[in-house]
């Protein structure tokens, strides 16, 4: 009897660690035929189960496919650096935030979509609030400065 139970838990416990395993393999490749409606999809859904690198991949592969697509780039853009700060690497999560920005402050329109930017800027406060040694890009400090400038006169 004991014999049985032993079986029967290691096939359980085999099992368990195969389900797992195929659940966290990522795909060699990413398809090519993807729409971008898709490749959010993809990328939201491997977020989820906490597979961050594979979604960043799903977004840098829209980006390569689409990049006319302005507004879907903004959001990749804000979505990557959000993985960033997910895998607690908020120094490069800071620093393509301030990217964003950035390109906000130099580029952008009233066409372009407020929210990525608006986020960018709100979780990168919330970041710098926990960690205050962390500082924001020299790109960044520039434009802030230029900013201030702008409004003392």
């Amino acid at each position: 009897m004991k014999i049985l139970h032993r079986y029967i838990s290691f096939l359980i416990l085999a099992g368990l660690s195969l389900l797992y395993m195929s659940c966290a393999t990522e795909p060699a490749t990413i398809p090519k035929n993807l729409t971008p409606a898709e490749f959010f999809q993809k990328a939201q859904d491997a977020s989820e189960v906490g597979n961050y690198k594979l979604a960043m991949r799903y977004y840098e592969a829209f980006k390569k496919k689409y990049p006319d697509n302005l507004e879907k780039n903004l959001w990749a853009d804000y979505e990557i650096a959000f993985l960033y700060h997910k895998m607690n690497n908020d120094e490069k999560a800071i620093e393509l935030f301030d990217r964003l920005i950035e390109k906000y402050e130099k580029e952008g329109n009233e066409k372009w979509p407020k929210a990525p930017r608006i986020l960018a800027e709100k979780v990168e406060e919330n970041i710098l609030k926990k960690k205050p040694q962390l500082k924001k890009s020299p790109e960044s400090k520039q434009t802030d400065q230029a900013d201030q400038t702008k409004g003392s006169s």
